[in-house]
């Protein structure tokens, strides 16, 4: 018989500890490993330290995440908005209620009264840094193209001129969408858009990109501006629409703002749901933010590669009333996204973790890393009976693989700031 106990560092535990509730806003329900019934309470304090689900595929981090948000949901208030990053519409059936807004690529798109769909010229507010925010929008349309190319140049040079013609039509003054963009760019050849760029003394300079249409350099800008736009400003995201995420972000009012990943082409339409996600950061993390709290809650995270302001928003975010609530089924998943370096400083910023069963070596050491590491003194009859009791001293994980690989379905090793890791099974979620 084995006998193991920790005198140096941190436990693994299998009781549930008495928490500090104060600040209440909700909780976590379930039993203790044992099966005694237990409640772990997530204060304000607690969740603007944000959260980190990990585990395998139905191991229980959705039902886990929608326990949360079936209690905030209830607590919310006018002055509180929450995102959802929704990958396969389970969050939507769950949760939407009319007065919600859902940007979609399907029948379910609404604004808050009724059908509507978004528009990226509603995301540029009228004032001194609108070519700033215009920039900013094209470069994270642009981004992956740039990256993945060996002539970045002509992705750059389609990137700019994208930029000047949504700062021109937003010069024009006329109600401009999605619809409008689209139809420009597919009926317009070469000479048009240069037209269209030289009205503006700013501009002007952009029409060497495409200065002889029987330049394979200007054939080579116009093709990829004109494909990249047909690739992503298709179904719903071509419509006429009046959403903005900014402008839902910056209203609140005590709704839900569905993003839903479009399982079909979601891979051709990231650089949309990356620029949405990225609006909405920035807009919580503003200066001129309101009152209340901005609740992410972004399910597998991988799909959203290279978001600009994440980093900032798990870091500075929790004086501004950003809380952020992300899933992710494997750590290389997220490593092949972000980057190992950048990867590992996002997770790391979740201060509680919720870890379920995970498969993969990588995740395995990525939360043994999070808990650290302990002494251990084990005490066991020797298999040689003249030697007796041996005493054995080692320097141990606090949560060793074998206790994530034990983990059954709805079982997770919860770690939250100032309290020792803990087993918990999760009850089943129910309306």
């Amino acid at each position: 018989m084995k006998k193991t106990s920790v005198f140096d560092g941190n436990a693994l535990n299998y009781m549930v500890p008495q928490m500090d509730s104060q600040g209440l806003r909700c909780f976590l329900k379930g039993k203790s490993i044992n099966g005694q019934p237990a409640r772990v309470p997530l204060s304000d304090d607690l969740l603007s330290k944000h959260m980190l689900f990990i585990g395998g595929i139905g191991m229980g981090k959705t039902n886990g995440i929608f326990q949360i948000i079936g209690q905030l949901r209830e607590r919310m208030s006018l002055s509180d908005v929450m995102l959802i990053f929704d990958t396969k519409g389970d969050f939507y059936d769950a949760f939407y209620q009319q007065g919600d807004i859902v940007i979609s690529n399907d029948e379910k798109a609404t604004g808050p009264d009724g059908e509507d769909y978004w528009n990226i010229f509603q995301e540029i507010d009228a004032g001194s840094s609108v070519e700033e925010e215009i920039i900013e929008i094209a470069r994270a349309l642009f981004y992956e193209r740039s990256q993945k190319t060996s002539q970045p140049f002509f992705p750059n040079a389609a990137r700019d001129l994208f930029s000047g013609l949504i700062l021109h039509f937003l010069r024009q003054g006329n109600q401009c969408s999605n619809a409008h963009l689209r139809t420009f760019l597919d009926q317009s050849p070469s000479s048009e858009i240069r037209e269209v760029l030289s009205q503006h003394n700013d501009l002007r300079a952009m029409v060497s990109y495409i200065a002889d249409d029987r330049s394979p350099q200007t054939q080579g800008v116009i093709s990829e501006l004109q494909q990249h736009i047909r690739e992503i400003f298709v179904g719903n995201f071509r419509k006429e629409g009046s959403l903005s995420m900014r402008k839902s972000i910056r209203a609140k009012g005590g709704r839900i703002i569905f993003v839903e990943y479009d399982l079909g082409i979601g891979g051709m339409l990231t650089p949309i749901y990356q620029l949405l996600m990225d609006m909405a950061i920035k807009e919580a993390l503003s200066r001129k933010k309101s009152e209340g709290n901005v609740w992410f809650v972004i399910d597998e995270f991988r799909l959203i590669p290279n978001l600009q302001h994440i980093d900032d928003g798990v870091n500075f975010g929790r004086s501004l009333g950003a809380k952020f609530i992300i899933g992710v089924q494997n750590v290389e998943q997220v490593f092949d996204a972000y980057g190992e370096a950048r990867a590992h400083s996002i997770l790391s910023g979740l201060l509680t973790t919720v870890a379920f069963h995970v498969n993969d070596a990588a995740s395995r050491e990525f939360i043994q890393g999070l808990f650290g590491c302990n002494r251990k003194k084990e005490i066991y009859m020797a298999s040689v009976q003249s030697r007796g009791i041996v005493e054995d001293v080692r320097d141990a994980n606090v949560v060793e693989d074998w206790d994530i690989a034990n983990l059954g379905i709805g079982e997770a090793i919860i770690g939250t700031p100032g309290y020792e890791p803990f087993i918990f099974k999760f009850d089943k979620f129910s309306q």
